[in-house]
């Protein structure tokens, strides 16, 4: 039971795109044609920060918005304890996924900001639970059904009601500048504040038991112990001889001991923050630009804020800390028109995941992460562009890092949309991102869990330029 509990703090809420911690999927721009790390565009200020030295003087605004499907479950096979092919689920809605971005230029010069959710954005609820809690009760339930057998009261089955809701944020603040120098290059120097805060509201309880007993539950049905406690207690007050209300009693005592010992109720929030240092270069000729940039590792310490630790763990008590950071990224990328109307890009993303200071020093069971993006785009009739992508996501995980609360698995994502020039000022993005999941295997303890997530979302956007 304490390793179950332990894995609520891995949970993570929802990773629409990038790595383990990091959300890249930072406009609609993005979704509708992927591989932004070249950008010159309304999104460069977060995918290609350098590249704004290299935009038409004027003042930039891109307003976003992304909503979000989820799902993600485990389904147990070759177990002696679960059903073959019993699955359990969770789910996630994002209704909104906001972000701003905002560049000013001027001759050689760019100042640039962006505003979003850089990790995490959302909550999942495993309503039903998930197997690990179930299969971690297991030995103590059966160790309960062979004591009330022992003690004449046949006992075959039991059973407890677990839930989880999870949801995790981390929402950033970016300013920097950027400079052109020798008609083809830039250079970018700036810098994210990062706040974090997640909640984690989890319990088990509401014990079950077929404890057959004569004149209470005489056929074996499966009964609250809290109810077959207060059954008995009723009985033992209104015994006629002082052995039956010491039997009752003792039985009521009983019952109200094993709901106890299977209660466990746990909430609490946890918070933090820390500072991203960032470096970006450009380099732009006729029809090529080349994009790069390194975030430096976020240093994110967490502390908790506890209503309620009923369990025997206390690393939930309240204000213990614990390091979430966000890994160390460098991005690269690359864009080519091949005619006036038509460009493709590309780009490489690479996590050190490894070196970053994760909770529970998961970091001892991640290489780091590699990522490869495609994009197109197609201008046509003047006002209308279109486009699409494709993101391929590898992560480095082992099978101790990941699990039934922690599905983190590798990816393959598309993107397509649309962009309609309303007018020489305005421009409105509408785009699909989907993101297929590769299933993941892992034996445990109690048979085999495999691991599956899907994702689906839409955006719309709107950008200007005054």
């Amino acid at each position: 039971m304490k390793r179950a509990l332990a894995l609520i703090s891995l949970a993570s809420a929802t990773a629409f795109a990038g790595g383990l911690n990091t959300n890249t999927n930072q406009s609609v721009l993005f979704q509708r044609s992927v591989a932004r790390d070249a950008s010159t565009d309304v999104d460069a200020p977060y995918a290609n920060p350098s590249g704004t030295a290299f935009m038409e003087d004027g003042l930039y605004i891109s307003v976003n918005n992304q909503t979000f499907w989820q799902t993600r479950s485990t389904t147990v096979e070759k177990s002696m304890i679960f059903d073959e092919g019993e699955k359990f689920e969770g789910e996630a809605f994002v209704p909104s996924l906001p972000s701003a971005l905002v560049t000013w230029h001027k001759g050689n010069f760019a100042l640039s900001g962006h505003i979003g959710v850089i990790g995490g954005g959302g909550k999942v609820n495993f309503d039903d639970g998930i197997p690990s809690f179930y299969a971690l009760m297991y030995s103590p339930l059966k160790q309960m059904e062979a004591g009330l057998t022992e003690k004449g009261l046949k006992t075959d089955a039991s059973s407890v009601d677990v839930s989880l809701e999870a949801s995790s944020y981390i929402f950033g603040a970016t300013l920097g500048a950027a400079y052109e120098f020798g008609k083809m290059f830039s250079v970018y120097a700036g810098a994210r504040f990062n706040y974090a805060m997640s909640s984690y509201d989890g319990s088990v309880g509401n014990l079950q038991l077929n404890t057959k007993v004569p004149g209470v539950n005489p056929d074996g049905k499966m009964m609250e112990a809290s109810r077959l406690s207060e059954t008995f207690a009723t009985l033992a007050a209104n015994a006629k001889t002082e052995e039956e209300k010491v039997q009752y009693a003792t039985l009521a005592k009983t019952f109200e001991t094993m709901d106890d010992k299977t209660t466990m109720e746990l909430e609490l929030d946890q918070t933090g923050w820390g500072i991203t240092p960032i470096v970006g270069l450009g380099f732009k000729y006729k029809r090529l630009t080349v994009g790069a940039k390194f975030e430096y590792n976020t240093s994110i310490e967490m502390e908790n804020d506890t209503k309620k630790n009923d369990t025997p763990l206390e690393q939930f008590d309240d204000g213990k800390k614990d390091h979430n950071d966000i890994p160390s990224l460098l991005a690269v990328g690359l864009n080519y028109a091949l005619f006036d109307n038509v460009r493709i890009a590309f780009g490489y993303h690479h996590w050190f995941d490894s070196k970053a200071d994760f909770s529970g020093d998961l970091e001892d069971h991640v290489d780091d992460t590699n990522e490869f993006l495609y994009g197109v785009e197609v201008d046509f009739l003047k006002r209308f562009t279109i486009s699409g992508g494709m993101q391929v996501t590898r992560f480095g995980i082992k099978d101790d890092y990941i699990s039934d609360m922690n599905i983190n698995i590798s990816s393959t994502s598309f993107g397509f949309g649309l962009a309609y020039r309303a007018t020489d000022w305005m421009r409105v993005n509408l785009s699909y991102f989907h993101t297929l999941y590769n299933d993941y295997d892992e034996k445990v303890e109690y048979g085999l869990d495999v691991y599956e997530r899907d994702s689906r979302g839409f955006g719309v956007g709107l950008d200007f330029k005054i």
